[in-house]
């Protein structure tokens, strides 16, 4: 377990929980309340968490949400804890894994899980701005709302807050995102039990009627509401490389969550490779924070974007923020290199360097171009894919958006998707950014309430029209951006057979190949013949892959290419929650309206 000599937390603008001690397989470390277990590491140098059980190579941090299950560790004799959204405990006992760890029998048994029935007018799953909106939309006119979010705070991913342990002592210094994601929290705070939020609470399965099964608070929660919203986001395209799990390469938005949230640094001197703003705002904060950004490969060319300047000339504000943050980058002597991706991540157990190369107008890589930089930490962003796992168990319409690159539930112009009393909201049904997720969320909260049967339909109309009018002009915005950062296809044309592309079951392209070459082109019998999709994320991770694999090499439409199968439970839950007579449980359970399990 190596430790660098130089502390990685941020200082300034905030005061952290008190010190405490942790124990990292067997030695001391210094924590402080409200860190996760997965920031305490990184701040000490700690990258790498774990080895696979397949291919015995290690693994660290990779998204910091919680989705890739990429960091997982042995916390107090119990294996497979996700460090990234783990908080640290005094005197905490945490084991570095290996493959699937094991099980401490001494480790004291958790208690029975309570099962709960309950009933709620709606209920939102998600609680970053969309979520939030429909939240304050809904009971500003006197609805009921329960929210439900995975995090140990609301915010979401753009509006992701501090710990509760921390104290901010200069807020400026924690940039406009915090400020506006205060201003929303505000808004849902002065309206006071109308809405409630259960953090940390997982919605693992469907059952008839559109039942939500939610862990949480040691209960299984049997939730039953009038209407849903489903506001679960989006998370980080991938597109694998040679060397992208090496401990020091992770998603553009794990780098951030660990630099907004936990105020610390990824690492010291950092590459960004991907496409779209998003790169522009995390190098950036990488700056803010006293990293040295060596470069940022983007590999859109931006030729021939003069095109979309009308739609883009909609949000002339959202423009003067990006030509701001490419000036500061400038200034700072990061090299900025367009029309190019990254090819290769190298390094003895972490990153120590990382290859990128020139790409043509199609994202193929242009021989001879390569260029490499010695660095310790990789942020790839690819742009965003909606999160669908919730809509696809609640048996909603998705269909694949080539501009988007992925599939993306239906729904109609009140936020409604094909399954009656289920609404979307936000990043989830489709990537359009922060705005356009208030503004849907808005619209869905509106009309969540009407079928819930609190207003008219008329009414959640009327009230969704300045909202409605917005969209418009966000959305000419949001398709000349996504024109012109649309994902090329060939951009996985650097995905050698020896490439992992599965990050859970470590399966290689050329195991994918190989299943589709046999005579399949369907992803649910790729998973069953290759495993690929059958590990922690349940093909969130490898999904995107294979399909742009089928289509770019084999053929394959993108649009004829149907989802995996998603199956309970969706997210991974303690057995003990199951170990109760959930038979007796059923009989006694406590029936409520809005209160919590």
């Amino acid at each position: 377990m190596k430790q660098a000599k130089e502390d990685l937390r941020i200082e300034g603008g905030i005061t952290r929980g008190p010190k405490i001690e942790i124990i990292v397989n067997g030695q001391p470390l210094r924590a402080f309340d409200g860190e996760t277990i997965g920031a305490a590491l990184a701040a000490a140098g700690i990258r790498e968490l774990r080895r696979t059980e397949q291919l015995q190579d290690p693994r660290g941090l990779y998204c910091c949400m919680g989705t890739c299950h990429g960091c997982l560790v042995t916390v107090n004799g119990q294996p497979n804890v996700r460090a990234c959204i783990t908080p640290v405990q005094a005197g905490q006992q945490i084991e570095l894994q290996e493959g699937y760890g094991k099980i401490d029998p001494a480790a004291p048994e958790p208690p029975p899980g309570r099962l709960v029935l309950m009933q709620v007018p709606l209920v939102i799953v998600g609680s970053g701005p969309a979520g939030l909106s429909a939240a304050i939309a809904a009971a500003r006119v006197g609805t009921k709302v329960l929210v439900i979010d995975e995090n140990r705070q609301a915010g979401g991913q753009i509006y992701r807050q501090l710990p509760r342990d921390f104290k901010v002592s200069d807020a400026a210094r924690l940039g406009a995102d915090y400020a506006d994601g205060q201003s929303l929290l505000g808004q849902v705070r002065e309206l006071g039990e109308a809405v409630e939020i259960w953090h940390e609470a997982l919605v693992w399965s469907v059952f008839e009627s559109n039942q939500l099964a939610v862990a949480h608070d040691n209960a299984l929660v049997l939730l039953d509401a009038k209407a849903i919203i489903v506001a679960t986001g989006a998370y980080e395209r991938p597109v694998p490389v040679p060397g992208w799990t090496l401990p020091g390469a992770m998603t553009a938005g794990g780098a951030q969550v660990l630099l907004k949230s936990q105020r610390v640094r990824p690492g010291r001197r950092a590459l960004l490779a991907g496409t779209g703003p998003l790169q522009l705002v995390v190098a950036n904060q990488m700056l803010d924070a006293g990293m040295k950004v060596v470069a940022m490969a983007e590999s859109t060319s931006m030729l021939g974007a003069w095109r979309y300047l009308p739609g883009l000339l909609h949000q002339p504000g959202l423009i003067k923020q990006g030509l701001a943050y490419i000036y500061r980058l400038k200034r700072a002597g990061v090299q900025m290199l367009r029309s190019h991706a990254l090819r290769s991540i190298q390094g003895q157990g972490q990153v120590n360097s990382a290859v990128v190369g020139r790409v043509d107008m199609h994202g193929y890589p242009v021989a001879g171009s390569e260029k490499t930089f010695e660095v310790d930490t990789v942020c790839m962003g690819y742009g965003l894919i909606p999160s669908v796992w919730l809509t696809s168990l609640l048996g909603c319409r998705h269909d694949y958006h080539p501009l988007v690159g992925g599939w993306v539930p239906f729904f109609d112009a009140n936020m409604q998707t094909d399954q009656a009393g289920v609404f979307v909201a936000g990043d989830g049904a489709g990537i359009a950014g922060v705005l356009v997720a208030k503004m849907q969320g808005t619209i869905a909260g509106l009309h969540a309430t009407a079928h819930a049967g609190d207003i008219t339909v008329d009414q959640a109309i009327q009230a969704s029209l300045p909202q409605l009018r917005q969209l418009d002009s966000m959305g000419q915005f949001r398709r000349a951006m996504d024109r012109i950062y649309r994902i090329q296809p060939d951009l996985y044309a650097n995905v050698t057979d020896e490439t992992i592309v599965c990050r859970c079951e470590s399966i290689t392209a050329g195991e994918i190949r190989q299943a589709i070459r046999q005579g399949t082109a369907n992803l649910n019998d790729i998973k069953k013949r290759t495993r690929c999709g059958m590990g922690y994320c349940q093909g969130t991770n490898c999904q995107p892959s294979i399909a742009a694999i089928l289509a770019r090499e084999f053929d394959a439409d993108p649009a004829g290419i149907e989802m995996q199968t998603t199956r309970p439970p969706a997210r991974p839950i303690p057995l003990n929650l199951l170990m109760g007579d959930l038979e007796l449980g059923s009989r006694n359970a406590e029936v409520g309206k809005g209160q919590s399990a």
